[in-house]
């Protein structure tokens, strides 16, 4: 027994740092792979604990061409979407008839092009065309020299306890256009006067600030509430408990951090398309979509449907066009330039996929995180406990031990997950479980009941 436990503590040490190695670099892609696989094995596994999110992304990307009027009447310089442009976009959107809507762009137009004329106003009767929705601002608590526009009428949440310790905004820096704001209520989208909230090892999103002497909520934590039907007055900020949370109505709590910001989970799932089956008012099977997203382009088919290509790519686009009318639609920048920010998974998105990201979080209640250092060590050294007392059986015996004693611990850590929404990368204990195993087969152990190994080969 004492050779097998030996044997065990040596390389099962080496395959533990590999599997804590790679926890903090993502360096092993099969591991990585491992790590998606079982963490969606226990949001399935999760039962009422988790729920669908709702939300689909309209994504402008660089494919996107900004529209002119005639080769006399260039686009915008650099690139820039025109008024003319957003009311395009929104234009397909409304005829598709959203649910709800985040409009995230905060553009400034070049008033000296056709396209930006104010005496025209394509944008503003895009914009009536949506139910209410909301436009996106820039905001920050830093004095600048130039005067500050018409404020915006920010709405308050109410609060309990003290708010001194969240993030406080003064300014507005970026407006939404006078035209959006005809169909849209203001609500702020970055504080850009805050430094940190982003790095390698986290993301935060602030979901409340102080303004003028009132909490506001940001434009994640108002859409979300504005899909759902909750009215503003129904959000409430609890700081009087020992965590802060957002009593988002009746429907559920979000936790949230000292300063108002939320913190995104780096892999909660959401890192791509979900979809289910369901049968249809004719009983007919069809695709569900509770996250996806759509281009531009993708979408501007809807208004080519004479056209035999565009019909093709209708049938094949139906369930996202489709889930326009029950989620959440975000619409925002997604081009390369706009891709900067880097999750501890390795992944860069852009500012759109991480308030969109953030509001399926919330939506979904996947707060989801990771154990701490101290809680997977006490894995390991429960696993090591278990291999100290099978390493006293022979193979007949230790083989189905083995294989039931792996089973209620990955059974215990899905119990966990229920319960806590807190996860673990695997590979660890598949490979001292692993390990384990081999060396109970190779190596000849301890008694078995009265008998001693010795009368084995006697």
């Amino acid at each position: 027994m004492r050779q097998r436990f030996i044997t065990f503590a040596v390389f099962g040490l080496i395959l533990v740092t590999i599997g804590e190695w790679n926890l903090r670099t993502r360096k092993i892609a099969p591991l990585a792979t491992l790590d998606e696989t079982w963490l969606e094995f226990c949001i399935g596994n999760a039962g009422e604990s988790l729920s669908d999110p709702a939300v689909t992304v309209i994504r402008i990307t660089d494919d996107y061409e900004p529209l002119n009027i005639g080769q006399d009447e260039p686009a915008a310089v650099d690139n820039k979407l025109s008024r003319l442009d957003f009311a395009t976009i929104l234009g397909f959107v409304g005829k598709l008839e959203p649910k709800s809507v985040a409009f995230l762009p905060t553009p400034n137009f070049d008033e000296t092009l056709i396209l930006n004329q104010t005496d025209i106003v394509p944008l503003k009767d895009a914009a009536m065309q949506l139910p209410r929705f909301l436009g996106a601002a820039n905001v920050t608590s830093e004095s600048t020299s130039k005067a500050q526009q018409t404020p915006l009428n920010y709405h308050p949440i109410k609060v309990e306890g003290d708010s001194s310790a969240l993030i406080t905004f003064t300014r507005t820096l970026r407006y939404p256009d006078p035209q959006i704001l005809a169909n849209a209520n203001p609500s702020f989208k970055r504080i850009e006067s805050t430094s940190g909230l982003t790095s390698e090892s986290e993301i935060r999103v602030p979901l409340v600030a102080n303004h003028e002497g009132e909490v506001v909520p940001s434009i994640a934590l108002a859409a979300v509430a504005n899909h759902a039907g909750i009215a503003l007055e129904q959000i409430t900020l609890n700081l009087s408990g020992s965590s802060p949370v957002i009593q988002l109505g009746e429907l559920q709590s979000i936790p949230l951090e000292a300063d108002g910001t939320f913190i995104l989970p780096p892999s909660a799932g959401l890192n791509r398309e979900i979809k289910s089956r369901r049968k249809n008012e004719s009983g007919e099977m069809q695709e569900v979509y509770h996250l996806t997203s759509l281009t531009v382009d993708e979408l501007a088919y809807t208004g080519e449907a004479d056209d035999e290509i565009a019909k093709r790519i209708l049938a094949d686009f139906q369930g996202k066009f489709d889930s326009l009318n029950n989620n959440l639609v975000v619409i925002g920048f997604d081009r390369n330039k706009d891709r900067r920010f880097t999750t501890a998974y390795g992944e860069v998105l852009s500012e759109t996929n991480i308030l969109a990201r953030t509001m399926a979080t919330i939506q979904s209640g996947r707060f989801i995180d990771q154990w701490s250092l101290v809680c997977r060590l006490i894995g390991v050294i429960a696993i090591g406990a278990i291999a100290l007392v099978l390493f006293r059986f022979r193979k007949r015996k230790f083989i189905p031990l083995c294989f039931v004693a792996a089973l209620i611990y990955f059974s215990v850590t899905v119990m966990i997950f229920r319960s806590t929404l807190s996860w673990t990368s695997p590979f660890s204990a598949f490979a001292l479980f692993g390990l384990m195993f081999l060396i109970g087969l190779v190596i000849s152990g301890g008694s078995d009941g009265d008998k001693p190994v010795e009368s084995e080969s006697a």
